[in-house]
């Protein structure tokens, strides 16, 4: 006479399955700490373009540009002559607002933006700066700062 097995999973194949949900889920982790720094990074390569781009406005046109931060908002708007005009983006022929509450850059964060005291930095007609400062973004656990040097307005970012 022949006994009827049960159908189930043993206990080896049960901890078998259990490791490899767990080496599974490692290395999604592991990948969405690359997220993390992806946006960061892209929002600080961002800004320097931008800032760069102000700068050069600023020289081309004769009149005053920068950038203009508003951290609480999440966005900065690239202006000329006052902050109340945004330069028009070459790319898209809309105006220059990086507002990171929505788009690709969702959810990057502006810590902090100081130039002298100041929420913007500035350049006069002959590509000059009067004072340095920085802007720290964070997404998730990653942060990178950006970094301007007063006078010369050399541009860079750093990754502490």
């Amino acid at each position: 006479m022949k006994t009827k097995s049960k159908a189930g999973f043993t206990l080896i194949e049960t901890m078998i399955m259990l490791a490899i949900i767990g080496f599974l889920t490692a290395v999604v982790l592991y990948n969405m700490n690359g997220v993390f720094a992806f946006k960061a990074k892209a929002a600080a390569r961002l800004l320097v373009s931008d800032i760069v781009y102000a700068k050069k406005q600023a020289e081309i046109t004769n009149v005053n540009c920068g950038v203009y931060f508003y951290p609480a908002q999440e966005k900065y708007v690239v202006y000329s002559s006052s902050t109340a005009t945004a330069i028009t983006d070459p790319v898209n022929r809309k105006p220059m607002i990086r507002d990171f509450n929505a788009g690709d850059l969702h959810k990057v964060n502006i810590v902090s933006a100081s130039f002298g005291g100041n929420p913007y930095i500035e350049f006069d007609p002959i590509g000059r700066n009067n004072t340095g400062g920085s802007v720290v973004f964070t997404y998730g656990s990653e942060q990178y700062t950006v970094w301007v040097e007063d006078n010369t307005g050399r541009t860079y970012w750093t990754k502490p």
